[in-house]
Parts: structure tokens; sequence; C-alpha cells
């Protein structure tokens, strides 16, 4: 294979440098209260989808491949012990283990959960408090999100699972912070994690889509720790030559400076902000599923007699979407008819869909009949979101709507009482419902606790 060829290196702060010296100086930073708040409402938010995935494959097959390995971190809603590293990578194998985690527009994939499972993980080995946590959660975000910034969409194009990629030099930011490493081993330690860096999107659908938010997480971990130890990188590893950027962008379309643009004046946990999901399915669909579950709800679509579904969908929902009928649950995730035939025949779209059983369903497969995709024309650019649902009966049209984003994006929020459903329903998949409200109240806190206080009331123990 030949070589790239040579750009020239930069004669003023790269990228790399730029970023680190961002994580150092964020103790210093005015950060605005609703950065706080939406931090915190993001944590709690990953966490309850950790707990639901606990006992999830993917989390059970992590613990018991570390089980011989020792540590004292907590493994949410279960009672082994792990190595922080260990159970950042169990914790984010089952954070992400049905889907139910939260995206980010400028990463084009999942924030939290390569984050959240480290920092918690990290912090509790070194008794971090709770406003480190928050801080190192901004600090993480931050650094993945801009990096998206200067990446996407091509890096997703070309087959590359973001929250594995951008989400693991972010997750090193992150742990960076919590280790309160100075600026140069911070960025040795976004180097580190840049050659760590990787997953397949051609593993969607799998178990391995989930194991590359662990990895993240446990390399995030790895990382920074190795930093801390004295590990050099390049100090130009995200923007140099054959880096990063270079590497993970292949048509030259990367732009470093896009992730320098407001710096330190805006933060990416609320410009653009945190999407939260309600389906455990290709975040994607989701103003579609939005659509038909309103249209079912209002009675549009009956018992299904005579109905026809047309679904106009995005370019980057088509380029995403699974093509064959569904074989496993983890595939019907990204099978847009069949996620529509859940939601007009069964009127949900839950955990409970999404099972290698429910796939098997006479009645879901006879409604996916009735669907038709198209890519839509004309849609806004750059949006993945935008869908169009005409619902017809007999062949005359009965109802049409588009909608440009799902509810939980920013601008159509969650309520709190929304936010805490969602938590409640996850978490109750493990805890008793009063151990369950105990431990919302005290995510939702104006005061997050202590590392060491959330993981006592996050083991199973």
């Amino acid at each position: 294979m030949s070589a790239l060829p040579r750009q020239p290196e930069p004669t003023t702060e790269g990228l790399t440098q730029a970023l680190a010296r961002f994580v150092a100086e964020l103790p210093q930073c005015d950060v605005p209260p609703a950065v706080r708040r939406e931090t915190r409402r993001a944590m709690a938010d990953c966490i309850g989808a950790g707990l639901a995935g606990a006992r999830a494959d993917v989390a059970r097959i992590a613990a018991q491949a570390r089980a011989g390995a020792s540590g004292a971190c907590a493994l949410w809603g279960r009672e082994e012990r792990a190595s922080a590293g260990d159970a950042a990578l169990i914790n984010g194998c089952a954070a992400h283990a049905h889907a139910l985690d939260d995206t980010h527009e400028s990463m084009r994939g999942h924030p939290s959960v390569p984050i959240v499972p480290a920092i918690l993980a990290l912090g509790e080995e070194i008794n971090a408090d709770g406003d480190s946590l928050v801080m190192a959660y901004i600090a993480g975000v931050e650094v993945g999100g801009r990096l998206g910034r200067s990446v996407n969409d091509r890096h997703s194009q070309v087959g590359w699972h973001t929250t594995c990629t951008l989400g693991a030099v972010g997750a090193a930011a992150a742990c960076a912070y919590l280790l309160r490493l100075d600026e140069t081993r911070i960025r040795h330690a976004l180097g580190i994690a840049s050659s760590m860096a990787g997953g397949l999107r051609v593993n969607f659908g799998t178990m391995t889509k989930a194991l590359h938010a662990g990895l993240a997480a446990q390399h995030g971990v790895l990382a920074a720790q190795l930093a801390a130890g004295g590990l050099t990188a390049s100090p130009v590893s995200l923007e140099g030559h054959e880096g990063f950027l270079q590497l993970f962008c292949d048509d030259g379309s990367h732009d470093a400076a896009r992730a320098l643009q407001s710096l330190g004046k805006s933060f990416e946990v609320t410009d653009p902000g945190i999407v939260y999901k309600r389906y455990p399915t290709c975040s994607l669909m989701h103003a579609l599923i939005d659509m038909v579950l309103q249209a079912g709800a209002a009675g549009v679509l009956g018992s299904g007699e005579g109905v026809e579904l047309r679904c106009e969908i995005s370019r980057r929902l088509d380029s995403a979407r699974a093509r064959a009928w569904p074989a496993t649950g983890l595939d019907a995730k990204f099978h847009v008819e069949y996620c529509v035939a859940v939601a007009a025949y069964r009127g949900t779209q839950g955990i409970q869909d999404f099972t290698d059983d429910a796939v098997m369903c006479p009645q879901v497969r006879a409604w996916a009949d009735k669907v038709s995709l198209s890519q839509g024309k004309n849609f806004p650019d750059g949006n993945g979101d935008f869908a169009v649902l005409t619902v017809l009966r007999d062949g005359v049209e009965i109802f049409r709507q588009s909608q440009a984003k799902p509810f939980g994006h920013p601008s159509m929020p969650l309520s709190d009482t929304q936010h805490e459903d969602k938590f409640m329903r996850l978490a109750t998949t493990v805890f008793p419902g009063g151990r369950a409200a105990g431990l919302w109240r005290l995510l939702s806190a104006p005061q997050l606790c202590s590392a060491r206080t959330l993981a006592a009331a996050l083991s199973a123990r």
C-alpha cells in the first residue's frame, strides 16, 4: 500500500494541541449552568440505558471474558467487580446493548456511552467528586464532538463507527481531565487514543456494535493512564500527516479549523446538544416512527385493511438501513420496514419488540408488507432525520405528515417527567422500584454525588 501524500506540518498551534489546552484549562472556564444541568441529565440517561443492558448477552459475555481479572470497580446492575478499564468495557457494552443511549449531531454517533462508563469507573478508583465527573464529561463530549465536526459526514460514510473512533478520543480527554494531567500529557492521551480508534459499521446489527462502545470507554481509560505514566505520542496525532483526520477521512474533506471554531465559547453538550432516544433502534428513523405512532394513536391505521404506508427517508438512513428481513432482534434495529410495522401493529417500539422471537411475528411481517420506502427528494441538506409519512387506504391518501427531527432532539425536547419515566422504565429491569427511584433522586440532585457513592448505588451487591 502506497503512503499518503505528505502535507505540510502546521506552523501554528494544531488541533491536537488546541484540544489538549482546552481540556487543561477547563477548570478555569466559566461553564454555564445550563451545560452542567444537561450534563447531569445525559449521564443519568446513559446510566439508565446501562442498567437495562446489564443482563444483555453482550454485557454477560464481556463480564465472563474478564472474570479472571481482579478489580474493585462496580459493574452496573451486577454483583461482580472489575478493574477500571474492564468496568468501563463491560458497562459500556451494557449501555449500548439496547441502543437507547443518546446521540449527537457533531459526532454522528453516541457521545455519552464511551465517556460515562469510563469516568465513573476511573472516578471510583481515584475517588473523584461529583463536580469532577461533570467537568470530565463536558471535556470528553467537547473533544469527541469537535473532532466529529472535522471529519463528518465522510468519516461515517466510508464505514467507521464514530462512537468507537471519535468516542475513544473523547473518553481519553475525559479521563485525562479526571486525572488532572497537564497539557502535554493530555495531548499524549489524545494521541494514544487516536491510535486505538476503530470500529466497523459492517458489524451493525450484531453484538459487536455494542462492543465498540465498551472498547471506546476502555481505551479512554487506558490512554489516560498510559499518558499519566509517561507514554508519549505524536504532538500532531490528529491533524498530522498520516494522522487521524487524514486516515479516517479519505477524500480530503476533513478540516481541523471546523473543530476550533468557538472553542471555549460554546459547548457541544448544548450546541448542537444531546439528542435523547425514545426507541431502541437506529436514531435516523425516529422521526418516522414518531409519526407512525401518532397516526396509530389517532386511529388512522385501524386494522390495516387496505392500508399502505409510504415512507420517504433521508439519504443517510437509506444508506444505513438493513435490506434483508431481519434474522435477529439486533438486526431488526436497522430494518425500517420492521420498525414501522411494529409501531403500526403494536403501537410500541420497546426493548421487547427487538428479540429474536419478536422478529418472527407473522402479524408484524404482514404489516411490513404494507410499507414502501423511497429516498426523499428535495430533503434538507445534512438532515438525516427528516422523513415524510403518507398513509393511503384503498389507494386514497388519508394522512400525510413530515417531521424534521425526532422527539428528544433539542428542538423537540422531552419533559422532565418523560426523562424520569424513561429512566425508571429502564432501571426497574434490574432494581426494585424503590431503589430505582432513589437512584434517580441521586442522579437528578442539583449537585452530583461522588463516584464512589454512585458506584455503590449502581452495584447489585
